[in-house]
């Protein structure tokens, strides 16, 4: 988007990828425990909220004029980045406290499997949705991303 739709130099998305390994790296472990402290699910379904937030901003973000659109794209890749965190904690886990204890195994294998095959087929679903316009794109994906967080958020409160 930095550079494709806003022409900006390639520094820009070098500096965000940068700082969201950077982000990643120092606060994955803090995130994750201070997280610990709500369901998982709960946890869960406040990514999905976060990262949704974050998708509207970067719609939101292509509005702006040249300079600022740069600069809310980076800092909501910042928020996007927290909205990542927080998945990352979480997501295994819960996958782990709602699988029956006798098919913990195969559940983490399809949690895994659905997640690199999720992996695997973005890039060619987002291109498709980039083509049809960035409302396109970031709706979809903020639909998305909200239909999962409801749907973790109402799991049953057995899981751990």
């Amino acid at each position: 988007m930095l550079v494709t739709q806003l022409h900006a130099s390639p520094v820009w998305a070098a500096a965000v990828f940068v700082t969201n390994t950077v982000l990643v790296v120092a606060f994955q472990v803090p995130v994750t425990v201070w997280m610990s402290r709500f369901p998982r699910r709960t946890a869960l379904a406040i990514s999905g909220v976060v990262i949704s937030v974050s998708y509207l901003g970067f719609l939101g973000s292509v509005e702006l004029p040249h300079r600022l659109a740069i600069q809310a794209i980076v800092g909501v890749s910042v928020l996007s980045t927290l909205g990542e965190l927080i998945y990352a904690g979480s997501s295994t886990a819960l996958a782990a406290a709602t699988a029956p204890e006798n098919a913990l195994g195969r559940a983490l294998a399809r949690f895994q499997l659905s997640t690199g095959f999720s992996l695997a087929i973005a890039p060619a679903v987002i291109t498709a949705l980039a083509a049809r316009g960035p409302a396109a794109l970031w709706i979809s994906l903020t639909a998305a991303t909200l239909l999962a967080a409801v749907a973790v958020a109402r799991l049953p409160a057995a899981e751990a």
